[in-house]
């Protein structure tokens, strides 16, 4: 029986179970070179089928075709072993960074479980708050719906240590003589608390007056409002800009009745 030296479009579409389109760019980039026969037809030699075996193996670890493509154009056994390393040291790379994403996804899980979990009160109260790291961005906003914008490009410019969804450790500044007149919609700061050495600024220790308000937006200029009366009736001043931390809010749900945010003002000593 005489060995079949040359195979027809169809046949190696069917064999490797891909489109004749496929076949015809493989020959187009120069990585199958397929004769014609005398009615024009292509035809594939036993030398194609072992490129296209290589080049569907190497596609299904993960090489681009340029990779493969020059891989091809000349290989021996040490440039294949090579290659290989390669791939590992990019499969390595790729697993450290789900092994990354994994734990922040895990660590936004576990925030947002502890706050939900945590028996939330709407009443004034004094807390002593050690200081905190954070990265900031100073921007005057004058509308409340900007802030979301001002928080993204804070994001964008620490990209590598900053998320949004699930994270209860964004802020805003109010400046102090605004929301003391009644004010609420003018921002002058956006930050994040951060657990890491790479910070710009420090929130100080001391005493602050917070209110927690679970709900809407809408709730925060009247909750403003009250904790300054509270402010005012225990003799206390305020020593610098009042702060909002957005704890679970429109990042997180568009169930306005889940939003919790916690309102600052630092206190003088």
């Amino acid at each position: 029986m005489n060995r079949k030296e040359y195979y027809k479009i169809g046949e190696i579409s069917a064999l490797y179970d891909i489109g004749t389109d496929s076949l015809r760019y493989y020959e187009e980039i120069g990585i199958l070179h397929p004769r014609r026969d005398d009615n024009g037809y292509r035809m594939y030699s036993i030398r194609d089928i072992r490129t296209l075996n290589i080049l569907r193996e190497l596609r299904s670890i993960g090489f681009s075709m340029s990779e493969i493509k020059e891989h091809l154009a000349d290989f021996d056994l040490q440039k294949t072993l090579s290659l290989f390393q390669r791939e590992i040291d990019v499969i390595d790379e790729k697993q450290s960074e789900l092994a990354r994403l994994r734990n922040q996804l895990s660590g936004r899980i576990s925030e947002i479980c502890r706050h939900l979990e945590e028996n939330i009160s709407e009443t004034p109260q004094i807390l002593h708050l050690p200081a905190r790291r954070i990265l900031s961005l100073t921007e005057n906003v004058y509308m409340d719906d900007d802030v979301d914008f001002i928080i993204k490009k804070l994001q964008k410019e620490y990209e590598d240590q900053l998320y949004i969804i699930g994270n209860g450790s964004m802020g805003a500044t109010i400046p102090l003589d605004y929301v003391q007149r009644g004010g609420y919609g003018h921002f002058n700061s956006v930050f994040c608390v951060i657990e890491s050495d790479n910070y710009d600024k420090l929130l100080p220790a001391g005493d602050y007056l917070c209110r927690t308000v679970k709900g809407g937006y809408g709730k925060i200029p009247g909750a403003w409002r009250s904790l300054f009366a509270c402010l005012q009736d225990r003799g206390l001043a305020a020593a610098s800009d009042p702060m909002e931390l957005y704890i679970i809010d429109n990042h997180d749900t568009n169930d306005e009745t889940e939003y919790i945010t916690q309102l600052m003002i630092p206190l003088e000593q």
